[in-house]
């Protein structure tokens, strides 16, 4: 764990919104090498796409996060919408990204579930360098644990001191390194088995899509037994399991809907 990599005086590099930015740099690239076949036609249509994804991200993220977290409009709650510092749902990013790529679609007339495909294709590669990022900076953490891998947070700067301080030198399980290699299991599988076959028209848009929707959702499901920052729900069920299974339920929706399109080569 290292949460802060460089300090200069006052100045300070973050290991985890440097992660995030490798993470973004990366993704980007890959929306350029296929902006063709995307649907793009001009370079300030991809820099929308761009902006439209880091916004709703953004937006999305905070405003669950807030939700979840803190009690709705209190003093804390607007302390923590304009803190720097504070936390992110990466389920609520979910919601507004999708959003926000229907509207991109529509502005420049491509087919939402095309540009969808590919913007998922993206995003679990750059969730690997988000919870590398979580790990250096000690938030989503696990429970405690006995098995041998489990991990030792001693840095006081982490964000494991500031929400369960009673867990510093206590092993934990490394749920950031299970959710981010979990993730860049779901991009290879992704990259190797689906999209080749979408480019060239054997899957209909879509189903790239679904299938990182179902797949993400039983990943978090399962990880989210050996977290230890979980907001419950009901039924002993976590918010997040929660929404993993409304994410399932849509992935398996959409690729339904999917199958009653026809295929077009990308």
């Amino acid at each position: 764990m290292l949460p802060v990599l460089l300090q200069f005086g006052p100045l300070r590099v973050n290991s985890y919104g440097l992660l995030i930015a490798v993470g973004g740099v990366l993704s980007s690239l890959f929306w350029k090498s296929r902006a063709g076949r995307i649907g793009i036609r001009k370079e300030e249509d991809f820099w929308l796409l761009i902006n439209v994804i880091l916004l709703c991200g953004f937006v999305g993220g905070r405003v669950l996060f807030l939700f979840e977290y803190t009690p709705a409009f209190s003093s804390e709650f607007w302390r923590s919408a304009f803190a720097v510092n504070s936390g992110f749902s990466v389920m609520g990013a979910f919601c507004s990204v999708i959003a926000g790529v229907w509207w991109f679609s529509r502005k420049i007339r491509a087919d939402f579930f095309h540009v969808l495909d590919y913007v998922c294709q993206a995003a679990p590669f750059w969730h690997f360098f988000g919870r590398l990022g979580c790990f250096m900076a000690g938030c989503c953490f696990g429970r405690p644990t006995r098995v041998p891998w489990g991990v030792i947070f001693n840095d006081p700067r982490s964000m494991l001191a500031a929400e369960a301080p009673q867990l510093l030198g206590v092993p934990i399980h490394p749920t950031q390194l299970y959710e981010a290699f979990g993730n860049l299991g779901i991009a290879a599988f992704l990259y190797f088995a689906i999209l080749p076959r979408t480019e060239r028209g054997e899957l209909k848009a879509g189903v790239l899509s679904a299938s990182y929707f179902v797949l993400y959702a039983l990943l978090r499901f399962v990880e989210e037994f050996y977290r230890g920052d979980t907001v419950p729900l009901a039924l002993g069920m976590t918010a997040a399991q929660g929404f993993c299974l409304a994410l399932g339920a849509a992935g398996l929706a959409l690729l339904a809907f999917a199958h009653r399109r026809p295929c077009t080569p990308s």
